[in-house]
């Protein structure tokens, strides 16, 4: 390279910068495409490698790159999965401590009845399976708490996930477990023994919120979720608020 020729990444810029221009080519191509060796990256961008390995590692993270080393090796495209992105973006929200349970169900409410209105039109024999599981005995994921497993909140999260699949839609699955990852990983505050009778309700209310989308009756899958956001909403009320906190974990329906 001409030491005169302008380098598209300036010699004061950081990985950071690096990262941000090799993302937008990468979200340019499709999945898989080749992008460059390495040192032909590092060349055209007028990096040195360790500075080009350090936005790599980035990118990496994101499931944005593949890094393949060898005779034939190099950068590779590739793109990141849902769960990848709902981590992300509940992340996010976790750190600016958004959660209550009025934006949480203003937010909610139109959101879940898009997803109603196709998940009662679902022809997905293993889908309609596990929401028929859980209908009749609260098949839901790890407890979280001193009640029953089929008590706990993670229960809701589970329920939803798989609703959202039922919708095929993918918008709809990302936001809405992006939405419901936050309840999961809200802390409970309240006496003791007033989250206990919350959770029996709210066991019982998602129940009959699932019984009612098997049904296939758009109107009474709708009428369920009112009657259970109405509900939700009367928490506070009881002394039951949710209280956003910082956590990895990731409450999703396992897709294989």
């Amino acid at each position: 390279m001409k030491a005169n020729r302008e380098s598209l990444v300036k010699s004061s810029s950081t990985a950071d910068r690096v990262a941000t221009i090799l993302r937008e080519r990468i979200l340019s191509m499709k999945e898989e495409a080749y992008v460059g060796s390495e040192a032909d990256i590092a060349s055209e961008f007028g990096v040195s490698l360790p500075t080009l390995r350090q936005a790599a590692r980035m990118l990496e993270y994101e499931e944005l790159l593949t890094i393949k080393p060898g005779k034939g090796g190099g950068y590779f495209t590739r793109r990141p999965t849902i769960e990848t992105a709902m981590k992300s973006a509940s992340q996010f929200l976790s750190s600016k401590a958004l959660i209550s349970n009025a934006t949480f169900m203003d937010v909610a409410d139109p959101m879940v009845i898009q997803v109603l209105e196709a998940a009662v039109k679902c022809k997905d024999e293993d889908l309609i399976k596990k929401l028929r599981l859980f209908a009749q005995g609260g098949q839901d994921s790890s407890d979280n708490s001193q009640l029953p497993h089929e008590y706990s909140f993670n229960g809701s999260m589970y329920l939803m996930a798989l609703l959202a699949r039922m919708s095929n839609n993918i918008l709809l699955e990302l936001f809405l477990g992006i939405l419901w990852n936050q309840v999961v990983l809200s802390s409970i505050s309240g006496p003791r023994e007033g989250n206990r009778k919350i959770m029996e309700s709210n066991h019982a209310s998602r129940i009959s919120f699932a019984k009612a989308v098997l049904s296939k009756d758009k109107d009474k899958a709708i009428r369920a979720w009112k009657k259970r956001s109405k509900l939700i909403r009367s928490w506070p009320k009881r002394g039951f608020e949710f209280t956003g906190q910082n956590n990895s974990q990731l409450g999703t329906l396992p897709r294989n």
